[in-house]
């Protein structure tokens, strides 16, 4: 039994058993070795290992031409996802004549999700989306469940998806730091988190929220003269992005009670309809 670990850009973390697929042109794809019954671990792309699985079935295809992967992408493929196949059919009809498209089709069971999410090592944040596991390589649950983390695990996004009452099957719906990752804004605690579209969620980026900034004199930092508090107005330049990132270190050596009300009060200011919401 071997053991992988596949990265996906746009994941699913309601994770249940089904078909995946990788496909190339004249070449096998990375993941050609895998067999029945090998560990299948699964990460969103530069960001964390959610869940597993256990191959059940493996099938290999060949293509001589677009025509027929075209009819078998649309038509008989175990992988119900338009999104990816089209994703797909765009890629390769830019790349005609091509000498052959080789899919790798495996069926994944006894899938389960984790509690708390596994930030990938420095090793498996490359390009590739397919990695070889040694033999001894085993997934370690965080020591401190209480510690602040970036990353979400997979138990509170469900929990946000929860108590906003998500149920979308048209679009992907991200869970997002409100106070940004990339000054430290914690992903393991709900008052950080707020449901927002994958679209949105890109422009949004790592733009500083005005109410974080309006904090300053409070945790003894210069507030900026000519800021502008506003629940739509956010701030990415460089003097904003730095303070931000100074009020949010000693936010975050507040008690954990305290620090989960500030991140509340920014919350709720810019999203003034989610206070009404029983945070669990």
């Amino acid at each position: 039994m071997a053991q992988h670990l596949i990265k996906r850009k746009d994941v699913d973390f309601d994770f249940k058993d089904g078909w995946c697929c990788e496909t190339s042109i004249n070449k096998w794809p990375s993941g050609i070795k895998v067999s029945e019954g090998d560990v299948v671990y699964v990460a969103q792309n530069g960001y964390a290992i959610y869940g597993k699985g256990i191959v059940e079935k493996v099938i290999k295809f060949e293509f001589s031409s677009f025509v027929d992967f075209v009819k078998y992408a649309l038509n008989n493929s175990n992988v119900i996802d338009d999104n990816y196949w089209i994703l797909k059919l765009k890629e390769y009809s830019n790349k005609i004549p091509i000498s052959v498209i080789k899919v790798l089709e495996y069926k994944l069971t006894s899938t389960e999700c984790f509690e708390y999410t596994i930030p990938l090592e420095d090793r498996f944040l490359k390009q590739s989306s397919w990695y070889y596991l040694e033999d001894s390589f085993k997934i370690h649950s965080p020591e401190n469940i209480d510690q602040l983390t970036l990353h979400i695990p997979t138990k509170i996004r469900s929990l946000v998806y929860h108590l906003y009452k998500i149920v979308s099957k048209d679009h992907i719906i991200d869970i997002d730091h409100f106070v940004p990752r990339s000054i430290s804004g914690p992903g393991n605690i709900i008052e950080n988190l707020i449901p927002i579209s994958a679209s949105i969620n890109r422009r949004k980026s790592n733009h500083i929220p005005s109410k974080l900034l309006d904090l300053a004199k409070q945790f003894g930092l210069q507030r900026p003269k000519n800021l502008i508090v506003s629940h739509d107005k956010f701030y990415s330049d460089r003097d904003s992005l730095s303070l931000g990132k100074k009020i949010v270190e000693k936010i975050n050596k507040q008690p954990i009670t305290d620090l989960r009300s500030t991140y509340r009060i920014i919350r709720d200011f810019h999203f003034p309809y989610l206070s009404g919401i029983k945070n669990e």
